[in-house]
């Protein structure tokens, strides 16, 4: 059986047609109108020859074109990425500023009470744990602050400075074990003093005057400014959040929670009293 053969002699003349028309098609255009046919004849005739080519290196153009597409894409990416990361940063110290800022309106509208005049401060070291419950802040005797003034925010009571230098201040919080504030209840007026736990952040709510007097969860705590007391009148300081009454013929246990967030302080205020002293009792 005979097998057909592409006859061999036929290359060279394939060959040969394509060098031609290449060099007819790249003749300057302002050859005569005989090498204008020609070129457009020869331009027909490598066609099929340009168009095979074309088909076989068109998936390798594109492969580079989307190389090059996606380089372009990733690099914009990259920059969004910075732009987003750029701006988040740029609103968490606006979010930071904005709660200096509230903290500080805070303690412009700080209930009345017998003299508001103050030094305001900032906290530079927070309390170190559950058992030390004490904090410093950068104003000390140098700008008026002295040991036994009242110290507030902007939601209530805070405690009381224990220590003060020319240039620092600690201040004793009021969930600190060992430091009282005398207090008054919201609706019954009933006066107690708060006491600090060990190791716990809620207050005791000791000594009260009537302990059967209808305290109920809920309720606030002021201060209650008695005589000879460190702390001035209807200062806020706590919110009762737990009673047990069931205690036999012993007083209530009743636990309430400091209004402030003593472990989140940026700003305070030292409070100038007349009744200000170095020996101010410990429950006043």
């Amino acid at each position: 059986m005979a097998v057909y053969r592409p006859d061999s002699r036929r290359r060279p003349v394939v060959v040969l047609m394509v060098i031609t028309s290449l060099v007819l098609i790249t003749l300057d255009r302002r050859e005569n109108g005989t090498i204008a046919a020609l070129r457009g004849t020869a331009r027909d005739a490598v066609a099929p020859v340009q168009d095979a080519v074309d088909g076989v290196f068109s998936p390798v153009s594109n492969v580079f074109d989307g190389v090059t597409k996606v380089d372009g894409l990733e690099r914009d990416n990259a920059r969004l990425r910075a732009r987003i990361a750029g701006l988040e940063g740029k609103l968490s110290r606006e979010r930071g500023i904005a709660d200096e800022y509230s903290q500080l309106v805070r303690l412009l509208d700080i209930p009345d009470v017998e003299d508001v005049t103050g030094v305001v401060a900032r906290v530079i070291t927070g309390p170190a744990g559950n058992f030390e419950r004490t904090l410093t802040i950068n104003k000390g005797t140098g700008q008026g602050v002295i040991v036994g003034m009242p110290i507030v925010a902007g939601d209530g009571l805070v405690g009381k400075v224990t220590e003060a230098s020319r240039t620092r201040a600690t201040i004793t919080l009021i969930d600190s074990p060992g430091l009282g504030v005398g207090v008054r209840t919201e609706k019954s007026r009933e006066e107690a003093v708060t006491q600090g736990r060990s190791g716990d952040r809620l207050l005791r709510l000791g000594f009260i005057d009537n302990p059967r007097a209808p305290i109920a969860t809920g309720e606030l705590l002021f201060t209650a400014g008695v005589v000879g007391s460190a702390y001035p009148p209807d200062i806020p300081v706590a919110r009762v959040v737990r009673i047990d009454r069931n205690r036999g013929d012993l007083d209530p246990d009743i636990l309430a929670e400091p209004l402030v967030d003593l472990d989140k302080l940026l700003f305070v205020k030292a409070l100038r009293v007349a009744s200000t002293n170095a020996t101010a009792p410990a429950g006043g």
